[in-house]
């Protein structure tokens, strides 16, 4: 009698693993969409990113040629020119290095043309987006000026600002100097004997320690301490 078909052994058939290749090529035809989206996605931020870098570069270029001409200008005398080309390449490139050295040559040439106001008034504007480089010298530049104004104590401040940025620990001292010399002749001698006795505690091996323990002498005999 022959067995029913639901009684006979069914041999399990041995099955064959797909290849690692084939899944893939199979999870990618479930998926093109998503994934045609995901690489236009990638290659677009690419080529953002490729585009803003070469725009970077072509811009900072563009800058340091300009500033070039306008130290040519500054060295041979014609600071009128000067003037206008380091303003027109500040406006044209701001947030260049060469935008930054342009606003510390430009503060120069004021000075030099006897514009402390313009000087000051060109350095309180680009001091907030200047390169932290130029920062202290920025801020030199602007004590030097509210000293040709005849205004000590925020020409003292802006020195005490220059201290604090500057990355090198003998120019911090010097400039705290100035600013000590600034307290003081704004009439401000307990901020002037304070300074000056901060360069000689903190920078006790800096030349301006010296300067700073003659004029805090100074400074106290005529205080008659």
């Amino acid at each position: 009698m022959k067995k029913p078909k639901d009684a006979e052994v069914i041999q399990e058939q041995e099955v064959t693993p797909k290849e690692p290749a084939d899944r893939l090529l199979e999870w990618l035809s479930t998926n093109q969409r998503n994934v045609i989206v995901t690489l236009s996605a990638i290659v677009i931020v690419a080529v953002g990113v490729w585009f803003l870098f070469e725009y970077g570069s072509r811009k900072e270029l563009a800058a340091q040629r300009e500033l070039d001409q306008a130290r040519f200008a500054t060295q041979s005398g014609n600071l009128p020119l000067a003037a206008t080309d380091l303003s027109r390449l500040i406006g044209n490139y701001a947030g260049t290095t060469a935008a930054s050295e342009a606003a510390i040559l430009l503060a120069q040439v004021r000075l030099l043309q006897e514009e402390p106001s313009l000087a000051v008034e060109e350095l309180r504007a680009a001091l907030p987006e200047i390169d932290p480089q130029f920062e202290a010298g920025a801020y030199h530049l602007l004590g030097t000026a509210l000293e040709n104004l005849g205004n000590m104590r925020e020409a003292a401040e802006a020195y005490e600002n220059a201290a604090r940025t500057s990355w090198y620990g003998l120019v911090s001292a010097q400039y705290l100097n100035d600013a000590a010399r600034a307290y003081w002749l704004a009439g401000d001698t307990t901020a002037a004997v304070r300074t000056y006795r901060r360069v000689s505690d903190e920078y006790a091996d800096a030349p301006s320690a010296t300067e700073a323990e003659v004029r805090l002498g100074e400074l106290l005999a005529a205080e008659g301490k």
